[in-house]
């Protein structure tokens, strides 16, 4: 007779193997859902997220929309009142005839972390070329668009609406970026983050300025 090869403790040999892969699964699992939720809820996870958005925009996939997908050029407004984040009232109107860059914007979206750089770049390079540049914090409160501002050091302008928001404005999608020409027509539309820091776009917005490519 052939001996009894079975386990006397009743238990398959490959069981605690078995049990053991599950649990390390349950575990890579949870640390993958607990990162998730670190990236959804928290200001960290905001920042981490921009990050790596950002490092998606310097591939240059994303890049920023210059031509207008209608068939006529829609009609901007300026009825938009404004204030600085120190305070001070401004007022869109003021800026009608100069090209504008208006960007919507907030401490909590990644994606519009991610695009800031590349506006900072872009108002360096035009932005003393008579080309209006106008962010606008959405944040409830001031300070923190103010804190986020300060702390990254960005010399852009940046708003907050005193008032109604123009209707042509409330957008959905954050960030969402818009293009004002000289004569008062939205030149483009551009919602989700892109980076403007190009050429191209530079020269798009020196076209609708008329000021001369170097």
């Amino acid at each position: 007779m052939a001996p009894d090869m079975s386990d006397p403790s009743g238990s398959h040999p490959t069981a605690e193997p078995t049990r053991n892969r599950r649990m390390r699964t349950l575990l890579e699992w949870g640390a993958i859902l607990l990162f998730l939720a670190f990236i959804r809820f928290t200001d960290q996870g905001t920042v981490v997220l921009g990050w790596m958005q950002q490092g998606i925009l310097a591939t240059g996939l994303f890049q920023a929309d210059t031509v207008w997908a209608e068939e006529e050029a829609e009609t901007a407004s300026y009825d938009m009142a404004l204030r600085s984040l120190d305070g001070e009232p401004a007022h869109m109107e003021s800026f009608r005839g100069r090209t504008i860059f208006l960007n919507l914007w907030a401490t909590w979206c990644a994606p519009c972390l991610a695009e800031m750089p590349y506006i900072q770049k872009l108002y360096e390079d035009v932005g003393d070329e008579g080309i209006v540049f106008i962010t606008i914090s959405t944040d409830e409160e001031a300070d923190v668009g103010r804190q986020y501002i300060e702390a990254k050091g960005y010399t852009f302008p940046v708003y907050r609406v005193d008032g109604p928001m123009p209707a042509l404005y409330r957008s959905p999608t954050l960030p969402t970026t818009w293009v004002i020409s000289p004569e008062g027509k939205l030149a483009t539309v551009h919602a989700g983050m892109a980076n403007y820091n190009t050429r191209g776009f530079k020269r798009f917005l020196r076209s609708l300025a008329k000021i001369e490519t170097p």
